[in-house]
C-alpha cells in the first residue's frame, strides 16, 4: 500500500471529515469568554481540539471493529479496518499513544490558561469518561447512548471556557445544555436512522416504532421524539441570543438558521423514499445549521472578524477533508 494511501485510511478511521465540529465547541466558549483568537496559545487549543476529535473518534472505530459492530454493517464494508488495509491493533496502538499525548497537552493548556483550573480539570474529566464509556460499546448495547456522548461534548465546551473565566455562569450553562441537545439529536437520531437497518443493535428509533420496509422509511407516531430535542434545542439557542446578544440583525440570523434546521429535521423524518445517502447528506446540511448558529447569534460578544475565521475555517476544513476523503463535499461514506 502506498504512504499516502495509508495516511488517507488512518484519516478514516479517526473520522476526520467532522472535526471541524469540536473545533466549533471548543473555539466559540474560549472566544466568548474572552479569550484572544490571534494567540499563540489559541493556536495550540486550536489544533488540540481537532487532533482531540481524530484520536476519540478514532478509539469508537478501533473498538466498534474489535467488537464486532462494524463487521455486520454492510454500510462499512469499505473501510479500512474492514477490510485490513490497516489492522485495528496498529489503530489501538495509535489512539493510545493519542489520548496520552492529548491529555498531556490539556493538563498544560489547564496550567497556563487564565481561567478557573480547578473547574476546567473537572470538565475534563467528564469528557475523558464520558467519552470513554460510549466509546466501550454503550453506543451499540444501550437506547440511552447519547447521554454519556453528550455529557462528553457539553462538558469540552465547559473545560475551554474556563481556560479564560473564573466563574460559573448562566451562559455557559445554557451553551453547554445546547450542546448537550446537539448531540442528542446528532447521536439518537441521526445515528440511529443510519443504523435503522441493522437489528442487531439497540436502537431507540427502532422501540418507539420507526421502520425501514423494503425501500420505505417511515418514523410512524415517533415523528415527535425528534422533534421535541430539535425544538428544546433552538429554543436554549434563541434564549442565549434573547439573553446577551438580541438585536435585529442577530434575530434575522437565528430565524433564518432555524428555518433550515427546521426544514431538514423535516426531510429526515418524514416518510420517505429509503436513500441512506441522501439521508447522510442531509444529515450533514442540517448539523452545519445546527453547529454555526452559536457562533453566528454570538457575533457583538466575540467579533464578526473571529466568527468569520472561524467559521470559514471550519467549513474549509469540513468540505476538503470531505472530498480528500471520500470523493464528496457534504456526504462522508460513514
Amino acid at each position: 500500500m502506498k504512504k499516502t494511501h495509508k495516511i488517507k485510511d488512518l484519516f478514516r478511521i479517526f473520522r476526520a471529515q467532522t472535526a471541524s465540529a469540536v473545533f466549533i465547541y471548543v473555539m466559540i466558549p474560549y472566544l466568548a469568554a474572552g479569550g484572544n483568537l490571534f494567540s499563540w496559545f489559541t493556536l495550540v487549543l486550536a489544533i488540540w481540539s481537532i487532533l482531540t476529535h481524530h484520536i476519540s473518534f478514532g478509539h469508537n472505530t478501533v473498538l466498534d471493529t474489535l467488537m464486532g459492530w462494524d463487521q455486520i454493517d454492510p454500510n462499512k464494508s469499505h473501510h479500512p479496518l474492514i477490510e485490513k488495509r490497516i489492522h485495528p491493533h496498529t489503530g489501538l496502538k495509535i489512539i493510545s499513544v493519542g489520548i496520552l499525548i492529548l491529555s498531556i497537552i490539556a493538563i498544560i493548556l489547564v496550567y497556563y490558561s487564565l481561567g478557573n483550573n480547578f473547574y476546567a480539570m473537572i470538565a475534563f474529566s467528564f469528557v475523558i469518561v464520558g467519552g470513554m464509556i460510549y466509546d466501550e460499546g454503550i453506543s451499540k448495547i444501550s437506547v440511552f447512548d447519547f447521554i454519556p456522548i453528550g455529557i462528553c461534548f457539553s462538558s469540552l465546551t465547559v473545560f475551554s471556557y474556563f481556560l479564560i473565566s473564573k466563574e460559573i455562569t448562566l451562559f455557559i450553562i445554557l451553551l453547554a445544555l445546547y450542546v448537550f441537545f446537539l448531540q442528542w439529536f446528532e447521536i439518537g437520531i441521526e445515528g440511529e436512522i443510519k443504523e435503522i437497518e441493522i437489528k442487531e443493535e439497540k436502537n431507540m428509533l427502532q422501540k418507539l416504532g420507526v421502520k425501514c420496509d423494503g425501500d420505505t422509511f417511515s418514523m410512524g407516531k415517533a415523528i415527535i421524539y425528534p422533534w421535541i430535542i430539535k425544538i428544546i434545542g433552538l429554543g436554549i439557542a434563541g434564549y442565549i441570543l434573547y439573553k446577551y446578544t438580541y438585536n435585529y440583525f442577530t434575530l434575522s440570523i437565528y430565524l433564518i438558521i432555524v428555518i433550515f434546521a427546521l426544514y431538514f429535521c423535516y426531510e429526515l423524518t418524514k416518510k420517505r423514499k429509503w436513500n441512506r445517502e441522501k439521508t447522510v447528506r442531509d444529515m450533514a446540511i442540517e448539523e452545519i445549521f445546527s453547529i454555526f448558529i452559536i457562533p453566528l447569534i454570538l457575533m457583538p460578544i466575540i467579533g464578526i472578524i473571529e466568527i468569520i475565521i472561524v467559521i470559514l475555517v471550519s467549513l474549509l476544513y469540513f468540505v476538503g477533508m470531505n472530498k480528500i476523503l471520500w470523493g464528496t463535499y457534504l456526504r462522508p461514506k460513514v
